[in-house]
């Protein structure tokens, strides 16, 4: 009986330290579900970049130059479906597709520049620097076709980054710094 007395003056003792520890733990648990549901609101919302075998070619590749491949021909992609668009005059998708394309180079150019061997200079980085160049020159004549200024805005800011990538793979591949 003394025992269990004891364990009770025990129990009453930490009760407010036992409230203490359940309001952290209830808010740590709050935030806990706010950060979920954020960090999946976003995900759901990000922008579906590669297909399914891009991401495959993505994963398995061991070397740069390979990623480079992946990019290149994820690049061409997006860029072919943005033409075709644009010529049916189907404009509804086309801010969407520039936006992927837009996410597209800075994530390649983010690699590019962590993997890089400046002491090497990489055939694909070429390749891909020339695609960029010449998705740039064919970009110009179909954002005239933009039907709305938001549109054609979306056309030159990509633009502008797009040259602003290329001048970075230039320096890369010719070490400017």
């Amino acid at each position: 009986m003394i025992k269990e007395t004891r364990v009770k003056c025990l129990y009453w003792q930490n009760a407010p330290l036992r409230s203490i520890n359940s309001k952290f733990s209830y808010a740590f648990l709050s935030l806990l579900l706010f950060f979920f549901f954020q960090a999946t609101a976003f995900s759901a919302g990000a922008p579906e970049i590669y297909t399914p075998s891009e991401k495959k070619r993505l994963t398995s590749a061991k070397s740069l130059d390979n990623r480079i491949r992946v990019y290149d021909a994820a690049f061409e992609r997006i860029r072919k479906e943005l033409e075709k668009d644009m010529r049916e005059d189907r404009f509804d998708d086309a801010a969407r597709k520039l936006s992927n394309w837009s996410v597209l180079l800075s994530e390649s150019l983010a690699d590019i520049e962590a993997n890089s061997n400046p002491k090497r200079r990489s055939n694909r980085l070429r390749q891909y620097e020339t695609h960029l160049r010449q998705a740039v020159n064919g970009m110009r004549s179909i954002s005239m076709r933009a039907p709305t200024t938001e549109l054609y805005g979306a056309f030159v800011s990509f633009m502008e980054q797009a040259e602003e990538t290329r001048r970075k793979f230039m320096n890369i591949i010719f070490n400017m710094e």
